[in-house]
């Protein structure tokens, strides 16, 4: 069959193209950081599931895009590799890619569905991307038939409170305190609770259970100065802040002890039992 040159160069081009995107290689050309390219190429050979080790190493660090490089090539290495496939999803979500990291966990969910690791992982990400009711949703199946740990009802109470089911929620807080009367996280979102709801009397009640311990008290204190900001009395945060943090620790919750009574009861939710503010409030408030 006769080749037309025009054809012939848009065939080759279009070859050439599909070389190019089809996606990382298992043999890399560079290396990441500290790790030399012959130490990736011979994990992703020998030990793909250490090259994933590896990449945590870079995700705890910071260096999402280092440790993105270093998923990528332990799953064209093994294609096959839970582990990689869960961290690729995961490190999408620090480098803005909340939708995509939630597609592939969900899709990774379906094919596994009695794994925890990944459903952990799907739930962290709804979170991170502000959908409470789905991640209550997914994590529901973790609590199990009263065998949830104090720390899981403590995700359980925040996130049905966050999704508007507050008796619920202290239900799950108070599960895990008959667990663990003392438990620290349990006793500061019990408390703070009670302070979105203005029962500040209440809240800082159930505050004094956690202060008297040593290993929660700091952790308590915090809570204190985010309720005390709550009632709108931003200096008296700010002292107590003090008390559990470095001066320029607490001056830099300042802007966020200011903001705190401004919000709306949904978003104080987010803010104080996920550390998140959302970005509906933050241009809300900057309107004039």
């Amino acid at each position: 069959m006769r080749c037309f040159k025009p054809l012939c160069t848009i065939a080759m081009s279009l070859t050439m193209l599909s070389a190019c995107t089809t996606g990382p290689s298992k043999h890399a050309n560079e290396g990441v950081g500290p790790v030399s390219v012959e130490a990736r190429n011979n994990l992703a050979s020998n030990n793909p599931e250490g090259l994933v080790k590896v990449g945590e190493g870079f995700e705890r660090a910071g260096d999402y895009a280092g440790a993105l490089a270093l998923y990528e090539q332990a799953l064209a290495a093994a294609p096959d590799l839970v582990s990689a496939k869960i961290a690729l999803a995961r490190v999408l979500i620090p480098l803005g890619k909340a939708s995509i990291a939630i597609a592939q966990l969900k899709t990774l969910l379906e094919q596994h569905p009695d794994s925890r690791e990944v459903r952990a992982e799907y739930v962290e990400a709804l979170i991170a991307n502000g959908q409470y009711v789905d991640a209550s949703e997914a994590f529901a199946p973790l609590l199990g038939a009263g065998a949830a740990r104090p720390e899981m009802l403590d995700l359980a109470g925040r996130l049905a409170f966050v999704g508007g089911e507050k008796e619920a929620a202290r239900q799950y807080f108070d599960l895990g305190l008959q667990q663990n009367p003392i438990q620290g996280d349990l006793l500061n979102h019990l408390a703070l609770s009670y302070a979105i709801d203005g029962e500040f009397e209440t809240a800082v009640a159930i505050l004094k259970k956690a202060m008297d311990r040593p290993e929660a008290q700091l952790s308590a204190q915090k809570s204190l100065a985010s309720i005390y900001a709550l009632s709108g009395q931003k200096d008296a945060a700010l002292h107590i802040a003090r008390g559990a943090m470095t001066t320029e620790e607490a001056n830099s919750l300042r802007s966020f002890f200011e903001l705190l009574p401004k919000l709306n009861a949904q978003e104080q939710a987010e803010a104080l039992m996920f550390d998140r503010i959302p970005k509906s409030a933050l241009e809300r408030l900057k309107r004039p």
